[in-house]
Formats: C-alpha cells, sequence, structure tokens
C-alpha cells in the first residue's frame, strides 16, 4: 500500500474521514439517530447534533456516494495542514447546521455532502498539482451546480432515490459558500502580498 502511495500520492486526511463515516454507517442506523441532527433533539440540549451529523448517513448508498467526493479531495492532493482542512470541516458543518435549525424546515438531517462542496472547491484552488486552469474549470462547475440546485429546474428525485432520502440543497449551498470564502480571502490576502512585494 506504501508502494502504491508513494506512486500515486494523495492527500491522507480525507481518507482517514473516510473511513471514519464508513465505520460510522456499518455501525448501523440506532447510532445515526443518536447523531443526526434532529430539531426537536437539539432543543432538548442535544448540541452535539450539529457536527455529528455530518459524519453519519441514511445508508450505504449515501455513506458511499459521498465517499467518492472525499476521494475526490484526496485526489486533488490539498496543501496545508490537516488540521486546517479539519477545522473547516468542523466550522462549516456547524454552520450547515445552524442555517438549518433557523431556517426550519428540516427536521432531520445527515450526510457530509454540504461540507464536502466547500472541501471540493477549496481542494481544487489548494491543489498540489492542478494546474490553474483545471481548478477554474472544477471551481465554476461546483459553484454552477450550486447556483442550479437553487432554481425551479432543478430535481433530485433521482439521487432522493438512490440514497433513501430527501436531498436537502441548502446544506450544498451554505457549505460551498463557506468553501468559496475561504477562496475568495485566499486570492486576495495572496494580490495583497504579491503588491506589498512589487
Amino acid at each position: 500500500m506504501f508502494n502504491f502511495l508513494r506512486r500515486f500520492p494523495v492527500a491522507l486526511w480525507p481518507l482517514y474521514l473516510l473511513l471514519l463515516m464508513l465505520l460510522l454507517t456499518a455501525l448501523g442506523e440506532p447510532l445515526s439517530h443518536v447523531l443526526r441532527f434532529d430539531q426537536q433533539a437539539i432543543n432538548r440540549g442535544e448540541y452535539w447534533r450539529l457536527l455529528s451529523a455530518h459524519v453519519v448517513h441514511l445508508g450505504w448508498a449515501h455513506s458511499l456516494l459521498n465517499a467518492g467526493g472525499l476521494l475526490l479531495v484526496a485526489w486533488m492532493q490539498p496543501v496545508g495542514a490537516a488540521w486546517r482542512w479539519l477545522l473547516f470541516y468542523v466550522v462549516s458543518g456547524v454552520l450547515i447546521s445552524l442555517w438549518l435549525y433557523m431556517e426550519g424546515s428540516v427536521n432531520t438531517y445527515v450526510g457530509a455532502s454540504g461540507v464536502l462542496h466547500g472541501l471540493l472547491i477549496m481542494a481544487a484552488f489548494f491543489s498540489h498539482w492542478l494546474a490553474p486552469w483545471r481548478q477554474n474549470i472544477i471551481m465554476s462547475v461546483i459553484t454552477a451546480k450550486l447556483l442550479w440546485e437553487q432554481t425551479a429546474w432543478y430535481s433530485a428525485d433521482g439521487v432522493a432515490q438512490m440514497i433513501g432520502g430527501y436531498v436537502v440543497v441548502d446544506a450544498h449551498f451554505v457549505g460551498g459558500l463557506a468553501g468559496l470564502m475561504v477562496v475568495v480571502w485566499a486570492r486576495l490576502k495572496k494580490n495583497t502580498n504579491a503588491s506589498a512585494h512589487s
């Protein structure tokens, strides 16, 4: 395995997250019910659900779909310490949950897809090896998907049937927006530093 990673290097922290998600899926639905976003449970003070909802899933189809997203993140090899990426995972996950809680139309929610949209945008921008034009294409495609999901022309029926539940596109939008804000901040910081040294 280590020879494979030397020949085809990937970021390791997304793989650790992937293994955690698969383990939690294997432990079954009772655990998912304890960890999922649940409006009534949060009202009772079970605040851990604001974060834990983003590492549990509806079932194997849902979990494997998001595992594929984490594999893409690993493949893009984003630079930066693992703790920074995990911090984004935590912060964006809580922000998504707070939005869903305040908006109020979603009673229960599970899944990493909201956070993943932000991670994919950031992974493309901070990729160790992607050419700038490839970075821009990936970020543009994900941003276009986020906007499309907010229109009347988008239908999530196919995905919902596959994963066995409804798709919360607002979670995608909030997570993606968080990732875009990090990218904009990084670009502004880079331009400011370049101007200071010119």
